[in-house]
Protein backbone atom coordinates (compact mmCIF):
# COMPACT_ATOMS: atom_id res chain seq x y z
CA UNK A 1 0.00 0.00 0.00
CA UNK A 2 1.24 3.58 -1.10
CA UNK A 3 -0.87 5.84 0.42
CA UNK A 4 -0.76 7.54 4.20
CA UNK A 5 1.11 8.33 6.88
CA UNK A 6 3.63 5.93 8.12
CA UNK A 7 6.87 4.12 6.93
CA UNK A 8 6.70 0.95 6.19
CA UNK A 9 4.74 1.78 2.97
CA UNK A 10 8.92 3.75 2.32
CA UNK A 11 10.56 0.24 3.11
CA UNK A 12 10.85 -3.08 0.78
CA UNK A 13 8.75 -5.60 0.26
CA UNK A 14 8.93 -8.81 2.40
CA UNK A 15 9.36 -6.82 5.77
CA UNK A 16 8.43 -8.98 8.99
CA UNK A 17 6.19 -7.31 11.61
CA UNK A 18 4.60 -9.02 14.86
CA UNK A 19 0.90 -8.10 15.06
CA UNK A 20 2.45 -6.26 18.14
CA UNK A 21 4.53 -4.13 16.41
CA UNK A 22 2.42 -3.58 13.66
CA UNK A 23 -0.58 -2.57 16.20
CA UNK A 24 2.01 -0.06 17.58
CA UNK A 25 2.90 1.42 14.49
CA UNK A 26 -0.67 1.93 13.29
CA UNK A 27 -1.61 4.16 17.13
CA UNK A 28 1.32 5.88 17.62
CA UNK A 29 2.85 6.73 13.98
CA UNK A 30 -0.90 6.56 12.54
CA UNK A 31 1.14 4.14 9.81
CA UNK A 32 -1.50 3.55 7.24
CA UNK A 33 0.33 0.54 5.65
CA UNK A 34 0.36 -1.19 9.13
CA UNK A 35 -3.02 -0.98 9.64
CA UNK A 36 -3.92 -2.03 6.12
CA UNK A 37 -1.83 -5.27 6.67
CA UNK A 38 -3.39 -6.35 9.55
CA UNK A 39 -6.94 -5.56 8.49
CA UNK A 40 -5.91 -7.90 5.79
CA UNK A 41 -4.35 -10.59 8.31
CA UNK A 42 -7.35 -10.43 10.75
CA UNK A 43 -9.42 -9.96 7.87
CA UNK A 44 -12.31 -6.70 7.31
CA UNK A 45 -15.10 -9.83 7.89
CA UNK A 46 -14.04 -10.76 10.99
CA UNK A 47 -13.39 -6.71 12.10
CA UNK A 48 -16.75 -6.01 11.00
CA UNK A 49 -17.99 -8.89 13.13
CA UNK A 50 -16.33 -7.71 16.15
CA UNK A 51 -17.64 -3.81 15.41
CA UNK A 52 -21.11 -5.00 15.41
CA UNK A 53 -20.99 -6.71 18.43
CA UNK A 54 -19.27 -3.76 20.35
CA UNK A 55 -22.52 -1.69 19.22
CA UNK A 56 -20.71 0.24 16.53
CA UNK A 57 -23.62 0.74 14.68
CA UNK A 58 -22.29 3.62 12.29
CA UNK A 59 -19.21 2.26 11.39
CA UNK A 60 -18.43 0.08 8.33
CA UNK A 61 -15.01 -1.25 7.71
CA UNK A 62 -15.51 -1.47 4.08
CA UNK A 63 -16.43 2.12 3.40
CA UNK A 64 -14.23 3.42 5.76
CA UNK A 65 -16.83 5.14 7.98
CA UNK A 66 -17.38 5.74 11.30
CA UNK A 67 -19.15 8.48 13.91
CA UNK A 68 -17.89 10.31 16.65
CA UNK A 69 -20.35 8.37 18.48
CA UNK A 70 -19.25 5.12 17.71
CA UNK A 71 -15.58 5.81 18.36
CA UNK A 72 -16.73 7.08 21.74
CA UNK A 73 -18.28 3.90 22.23
CA UNK A 74 -14.84 1.97 21.27
CA UNK A 75 -12.56 4.38 23.12
CA UNK A 76 -15.01 3.50 26.43
CA UNK A 77 -14.68 -0.46 25.82
CA UNK A 78 -11.04 0.09 25.58
CA UNK A 79 -10.48 1.96 28.20
CA UNK A 80 -12.98 -0.24 30.68
CA UNK A 81 -10.84 -3.62 29.53
CA UNK A 82 -13.66 -4.16 27.90
CA UNK A 83 -11.97 -5.31 24.37
CA UNK A 84 -8.93 -7.77 25.40
CA UNK A 85 -7.03 -8.95 28.34
CA UNK A 86 -6.07 -6.60 31.22
CA UNK A 87 -2.18 -6.88 30.05
CA UNK A 88 -3.15 -6.15 26.16
CA UNK A 89 -5.51 -2.77 27.40
CA UNK A 90 -2.78 -1.66 29.34
CA UNK A 91 -0.71 -2.02 26.09
CA UNK A 92 -3.02 -0.83 23.45
CA UNK A 93 -3.78 2.50 25.77
CA UNK A 94 0.21 2.80 26.22
CA UNK A 95 0.25 2.68 22.32
CA UNK A 96 -2.18 6.44 22.42
CA UNK A 97 -0.17 7.83 24.91
CA UNK A 98 2.83 10.20 23.08
CA UNK A 99 1.94 9.47 19.57
CA UNK A 100 4.19 11.42 16.77
CA UNK A 101 0.54 13.43 16.31
CA UNK A 102 0.58 15.73 19.54
CA UNK A 103 -0.93 18.77 17.61
CA UNK A 104 -4.57 18.36 17.90
CA UNK A 105 -6.44 17.22 21.67
CA UNK A 106 -3.33 17.33 23.55
CA UNK A 107 -1.93 20.74 21.76
CA UNK A 108 -3.26 23.22 24.07
CA UNK A 109 -3.36 21.04 27.80
CA UNK A 110 -1.38 21.28 30.24
CA UNK A 111 1.13 18.90 30.39
CA UNK A 112 0.02 16.61 33.17
CA UNK A 113 -2.65 15.38 31.55
CA UNK A 114 -3.03 12.26 29.87
CA UNK A 115 -4.26 12.15 26.65
CA UNK A 116 -4.71 8.82 25.36
CA UNK A 117 -5.58 9.10 21.59
CA UNK A 118 -6.02 8.12 17.88
CA UNK A 119 -5.52 10.66 14.66
CA UNK A 120 -7.42 9.91 11.55
CA UNK A 121 -6.50 11.94 8.30
CA UNK A 122 -7.34 12.04 4.68
CA UNK A 123 -7.42 15.21 2.21
CA UNK A 124 -9.96 17.55 3.53
CA UNK A 125 -10.74 15.33 6.51
CA UNK A 126 -8.46 15.79 9.99
CA UNK A 127 -9.65 13.74 13.22
CA UNK A 128 -8.84 13.26 16.32
CA UNK A 129 -10.37 10.96 18.88
CA UNK A 130 -9.52 10.15 22.64
CA UNK A 131 -9.89 9.82 26.63
CA UNK A 132 -8.53 12.71 28.15
CA UNK A 133 -7.53 11.79 31.95
CA UNK A 134 -6.64 14.39 35.06
CA UNK A 135 -6.98 14.12 38.91
CA UNK A 136 -8.18 10.71 38.78
CA UNK A 137 -10.83 11.54 36.13
CA UNK A 138 -11.44 10.88 33.00
CA UNK A 139 -13.82 11.86 29.57
CA UNK A 140 -14.03 11.07 25.80
CA UNK A 141 -13.53 13.49 23.28
CA UNK A 142 -14.01 13.31 19.53
CA UNK A 143 -13.53 15.81 16.35
CA UNK A 144 -13.87 14.73 13.00
CA UNK A 145 -13.85 17.01 10.52
CA UNK A 146 -14.88 16.82 6.79
CA UNK A 147 -14.24 18.58 3.55
CA UNK A 148 -11.24 21.22 5.35
CA UNK A 149 -9.13 23.05 2.94
CA UNK A 150 -7.05 24.56 5.39
CA UNK A 151 -5.97 21.52 7.52
CA UNK A 152 -3.56 23.35 10.07
CA UNK A 153 -6.58 25.52 10.76
CA UNK A 154 -8.63 22.17 11.47
CA UNK A 155 -5.94 20.57 13.92
CA UNK A 156 -5.35 23.89 15.62
CA UNK A 157 -9.94 24.30 16.25
CA UNK A 158 -9.63 20.65 17.40
CA UNK A 159 -6.63 22.03 19.87
CA UNK A 160 -9.00 24.76 20.82
CA UNK A 161 -12.09 22.70 20.71
CA UNK A 162 -10.12 20.10 23.56
CA UNK A 163 -9.10 23.15 25.57
CA UNK A 164 -12.52 24.62 26.18
CA UNK A 165 -13.84 21.10 27.13
CA UNK A 166 -10.82 20.78 29.25
CA UNK A 167 -11.84 23.93 30.87
CA UNK A 168 -15.45 23.23 31.31
CA UNK A 169 -14.45 19.48 32.66
CA UNK A 170 -12.15 21.39 35.53
CA UNK A 171 -14.90 23.57 36.60
CA UNK A 172 -17.07 20.15 37.69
Amino acid sequence: QDCGTGRIRYEEPGGVYSLKNLTRLSFEKSDNTAAHVLAKKIGMDKIQEMVNTWGLSQTNMEQNKTSAYDMGILFHKIYKGEVTSPELTKELIGFMDDSLFEDRLPRLLPKDVKVYHKIGDEVGNVHDVGIIEHNGKAYFLAVLTDGQKDEEKARKAIADISKMVYDVQQRK
